[in-house]
């Protein structure tokens, strides 16, 4: 069987050449962009409530981050979000876990297969109707070294 094989000229490897460093002179200004604007809140579904919960830091003060819940009347369902704060991609290991009275949760990211969020965790949602039922939240992310903690204790009961 014969092989296909096609030799470049030298002028084709002068144009895939100069087309490369044409590419990496327009992608490079893009990498060095700006970093990317306040989170919108659209992937969460439903209706906020309006309360902001903070990660504390080791002296239990405000900061590194902060979750907001959701609540969808068509689903019967809740939905999370965590983010850095300030949203600048410096933060890292952000989690994040939803719990439902029922004892049933939602993780971001999973335990099989984890990954280092910098910016946010989730959307991640109740399993089941949640109606009726307290929520609570837990996670955490690290920033400058310092670990912060997000722990709610019973939220949107009712």
């Amino acid at each position: 069987m014969k092989r296909s094989t096609r030799r470049l000229r030298k002028p084709q490897l002068l144009g895939v050449g100069v087309m490369t460093l044409l590419l990496g002179l327009v992608a490079a200004p893009t990498a060095q962009a700006a970093p990317a604007p306040a989170p919108a809140a659209e992937q969460c579904t439903g209706s906020w409530d309006g309360k902001t919960y903070w990660a504390k830091d080791p002296a239990r003060r405000n900061g590194g981050g902060y979750a907001r819940t959701y609540w969808n009347s068509s689903t019967k369902r809740n939905c999370a979000k965590f983010w850095s704060s300030p949203y600048d991609g410096l933060a890292s290991r952000i989690t994040l876990a939803i719990f439902d009275e029922g004892g049933d949760y939602s993780i971001d990211p999973p335990k099989e297969h984890p990954a280092n969020y910098r910016y946010h965790a989730g959307p991640i949602y109740t399993w089941f109707d949640a109606k009726g039922q307290c929520i609570s939240l837990g996670g955490s992310l690290v920033r400058g070294g310092v670990t912060y903690r997000l722990e709610t204790g019973p939220i949107r009961c009712g």
